[in-house]
């Protein structure tokens, strides 16, 4: 199963695993993704949540022969499992070894705390596919490092180094690689043992500030991308990307 779930006292672990594809999500693995953080919410035995890649990936975005389908549902899709992490009543920890691209960055703004491997890579870039930001990041992204960074990294599309995102705000703490699942469980360790309607209602008084102005942010994301969307500049950048070479774009 590409998404596995593992519950161990009041831990549970949910494990992105799909090497062929260096853990991309396709749009059923995001229904799946979303599911399974409702389900966890619900359950009674669980009080923390970690989530991280197999295979020394965390997610390297959305799968992109679904990104070039017509019609495909993959972004809206996505956008459920970001609903779903934000519905989340309990702390969520992100366990990052190796790459975070795009969606698999995105994802990290919507988690509570977030330990990365010194070699770890971040990156979005989204624009320089002829893409906009989505899922609230163009907001988040500013809150969390400031204007000036999340410009740098979003407007250049440049890659992300783990020092980096501890600036922006995407990452709590860098360790060494072989003990990011080691620091990563026993934070949520620490999430679990503490009052659990305390936690919770800390947890949404802080993602109330977090995520002050989101839903307008989101309408004006997604004017943007519809805008954009299967227009003759986007479909050269992802061609030029996929090919490997440079993009030819109309005076």
């Amino acid at each position: 199963m590409p998404i596995v779930t593992t519950i161990e006292g009041r831990i549970a672990q949910v494990a992105i695993d799909r090497p062929e594809k260096r853990n991309t999500l396709s749009s059923e693995l995001c229904k799946d993704l979303a599911r399974e953080f409702l389900e966890l919410n619900d359950d009674t035995r669980v009080r923390s949540i970690v989530l991280c890649g197999h295979n020394n990936v965390f997610c390297a975005g959305l799968d992109i022969e679904e990104q070039l389908a017509e019609n495909t549902p993959i972004f809206n899709e996505f956008q459920k499992v970001i609903d779903a992490l934000d519905a989340l009543s309990k702390p969520v920890v992100a366990a990052v070894s190796g790459p975070a691209v795009s969606q698999g960055a995105a994802m990290l703004y919507h988690c509570d705390l977030v330990f990365a491997g010194e070699h770890a890579l971040f990156s979005m870039p989204g624009l320089a596919l002829g893409q906009t930001p989505r899922y609230g990041v163009s907001l988040l992204a500013v809150k969390s490092g400031g204007y000036k960074l999340a410009a740098q990294k979003l407007l250049l599309s440049e890659p992300i180094s783990a020092a980096e995102a501890v600036a922006m705000g995407l990452v709590n703490h860098i360790v060494e690689d072989d003990k990011v699942m080691t620091v990563a469980g026993a934070a949520a360790l620490r999430l679990a043992s503490l009052p659990p309607e305390a936690m919770a209602a800390t947890k949404r008084l802080l993602k109330a500030a977090y995520m002050s102005g989101l839903s307008e942010q989101r309408k004006l994301e997604e004017e943007a991308a519809s805008h954009l969307e299967g227009s003759a500049e986007s479909k050269e950048a992802f061609s030029a990307f996929m090919e490997k070479r440079q993009p030819k774009f109309a005076e």
